[in-house]
């Protein structure tokens, strides 16, 4: 990378009057500044447009829209963005002051061009948030999982099994995100994943191991709706299948995944056909064998 890009932060709110303003404050405060903070209001029914308005900064611009979802939010962000390298905010999260900083650094050190990079971050829930320990008090994990090993590089065949990359980590080239269609505003949730992978098709993806965000997760986050993820696995694989054929590891697993979290939920009709697929990519393995075998006697746990 020859020179500093100009980056262009998006970032899409829905109903965020209470933590817009500390997301928002958290990009102006790098030590790296953005070029501009675009934060798209995803027709709010409440005070998050008025509290972005608040924020005296040239920097900061308000683009309003009717409710089309973070998806379409995201890709208004992106076409209305002057920068050459596009970062991305949640509206209820935060990016420790160094983050900019540090994966500008990554780019200029590697020697491989690189189309995006992405950071490590702490993961935290709520004071009323049931998944929160004894007391209330938060749990905390960073992320990506230590046991799954980080990467740089061409990661494609690790995009297939797991996905390290969360969006508000991103740090990504804006003309090849135009090139692959922005984000796929059909899938529910798994959107991350989904873009990590046709980023990794196009090229290396940088990796700083260090934690430069902190995502909150709340009760009612799109992550923990397991019906809506079941059919964003299955959105993701169908979408992806040539690719998954060239991974048959990576397949097996995703396919099980599927199969094993409907038979979970007691869908053992829709269970079915995802292992039986399993059983032709893996016809020896024993677990798909038994647990097909349970699924097929209405057994869910």
């Amino acid at each position: 990378m020859a020179a500093e890009p100009g980056i262009s932060v998006v970032i899409p709110a829905y109903n965020r009057e209470a933590t817009i303003e500390t997301a928002v404050q958290s990009v102006l405060s790098q030590t790296r500044p953005p070029l501009e903070v675009i934060v798209v209001d995803d027709g709010s029914a409440d005070a998050t447009a008025a509290r972005v308005q608040t924020i005296a900064d040239p920097r900061v611009r308000l683009v309003r829209q009717s409710n089309g979802g973070i998806s379409a939010a995201r890709n208004s962000g992106i076409r209305e963005s002057r920068g050459d390298w596009i970062a991305f905010q949640d509206s209820d999260d935060e990016w420790l002051p160094r983050k900019l900083e540090r994966q500008l650094a990554a780019l200029a050190a590697a020697t491989d061009n690189p189309v995006a990079v992405y950071c490590g971050m702490l993961i935290t829930g709520t004071p009323d948030d049931p998944a929160a320990g004894p007391g209330g008090r938060l749990k905390t994990a960073y992320h990506p999982d230590p046991s799954v090993t980080a990467v740089s590089g061409h990661i494609l065949p690790t995009l297939m099994a797991t996905n390290p990359i969360s969006t508000q980590t991103l740090l990504a080239r804006k003309d090849i995100l135009t090139d692959i269609g922005l984000f796929d505003t059909q899938l529910k949730s798994l959107v991350d994943w989904d873009i990590a992978i046709r980023l990794a098709e196009r090229g290396p993806i940088a990796f700083v191991d260090e934690p430069l965000a902190i995502q909150r997760f709340t009760p009612n986050s799109i992550t923990r709706d397991r019906a809506k993820r079941i059919d964003s696995w299955i959105a993701l694989r169908n979408k992806h299948r040539a690719l998954f054929d060239q991974h048959p590891s990576a397949h097996l697993f995703h396919l099980h995944r599927i199969a094993g979290n409907l038979r979970h939920m007691g869908e053992h009709k829709r269970a079915a056909p995802w292992f039986a697929e399993a059983r032709r990519l893996a016809p020896l393995d024993p677990r798909i064998q038994l647990l097909s075998f349970l699924n097929a006697l209405g057994i869910s746990r």
